[in-house]
């Protein structure tokens, strides 16, 4: 798999003594453009890879929600880097997801093209 990574901006939002940061990224993945969103919280970032058709989403996140709004979306545990979230299996999908083929148990990497 080809990862192509280039920072489009980095936010900062500081706040009393510390430093809060969201980085938003475009990345190519087998020349497919994402967009990558990375915030540093509590014990884990909170983390998105945002594609034309629907998003991968990390457990902070709320499966639901994106359920009931009707987004293609999955969600993927245990993940703290884009690679990790890449290689991550997926523990749950939307029922939109579902319906283009995406499961339970699928590699990320290998279900990309479908969002």
């Amino acid at each position: 798999m080809k990862i192509e990574l280039s920072t489009n901006r980095v936010i900062y939002a500081f706040q009393r003594y510390h430093v809060t940061m969201i980085e938003i990224d475009t990345v190519n993945l087998n020349g497919k453009a994402f967009q990558f969103f990375r915030m540093g919280l509590g014990n884990a970032p909170l983390l998105i890879l945002k594609g034309e058709h629907g998003y991968a989403m990390c457990g902070y996140l709320n499966l639901d929600a994106a359920e009931k709004l009707g987004d293609t979306a999955v969600r993927i545990t245990g993940i703290k880097t884009l690679d990790d979230m890449l290689n991550g299996k997926i523990v749950e999908v939307t029922s939109a997801a579902s319906a283009l083929g995406i499961k339970k148990g699928d590699v990320l990497k290998d279900v990309l093209s479908k969002l």
